[in-house]
């Protein structure tokens, strides 16, 4: 009996280790996600501009313009899709002005790539600032589960419901697709891809919980965070 409570104890432990490790990791990811949106908006952006500026100036021949003209486009082209890729990365908004701007700034740019109709309810409609974290969090899980329903569920539509309640957040993301996810995953190991795990490392970071269930038809997708430890 001492021994199996001697081994449970050292189970414990190292669970606990496992997830302060996930968590550490989770940071990392951010801290380098914010370094690399950084790099690609000041760096490579400013260059690109430069390139752009550069070939517009000239003016030779007419074919030469010709081609200028067009080389300048492809760079313009390259410009948008290097500040796409920055704000994808990691959204300024998301440290300048709020997790709801953000998010609203992520489903509009999803619409417009991907046709996608996305119907996002908020509640309250003037969201709270919460931490850091735990912003980043929500975003995370939100444009997870949203790249998920348009690249596997081949649902035209999705539903986002943010609902702010006094000691925590609820987060619910429904597709109406082919229901890929055919039972409820609360505990023990995920086996839908990193993507999904990775979503439910966030949420438990916090001592949250996060579940996907079918939806009649599609997909459930909810994360409870809770917006206070303890």
């Amino acid at each position: 009996m001492a021994q199996q409570s001697e081994s449970q104890k050292l189970v414990e432990a190292r669970t606990i280790e496992l997830q302060n490790l996930s968590a550490r990791l989770l940071q990392l990811q951010d801290e380098e996600r914010r370094r690399i949106s950084r790099e690609l908006h000041d760096s490579v952006g400013q260059e690109l501009a430069a390139v752009k500026m550069a070939i517009g100036s000239v003016r030779d021949k007419d074919k030469a313009i010709e081609a200028l003209k067009k080389a300048a486009e492809m760079v313009d082209s390259a410009i948008k899709s290097v500040r796409t890729m920055s704000y994808l990365l990691h959204p300024p908004l998301l440290d300048e002005v709020g997790l709801l701007a953000a998010i609203h700034w992520f489903v509009d740019g999803l619409q417009k790539r991907s046709g996608l109709q996305v119907q996002l309810i908020v509640k309250p409609a003037t969201l709270a600032r919460f931490s850091r974290d735990i912003e980043a969090t929500i975003y995370r899980v939100l444009q997870e589960a949203l790249t998920n329903v348009y690249r596997h569920s081949e649902s035209r539509a999705a539903r986002v419901e943010i609902d702010q309640q006094p000691r925590q957040v609820v987060l619910r993301v429904r597709d109406y697709g082919r229901g890929f996810f055919s039972q409820v995953v609360t505990e023990g190991p995920v086996r839908f891809g990193v993507g999904m795990s990775g979503m439910r490392e966030r949420v438990k970071q916090f001592g949250g919980e996060f579940k996907v269930s079918p939806a009649e038809p599609g997909t459930l997708i909810e994360a409870v965070i809770p917006l206070f430890a303890g």
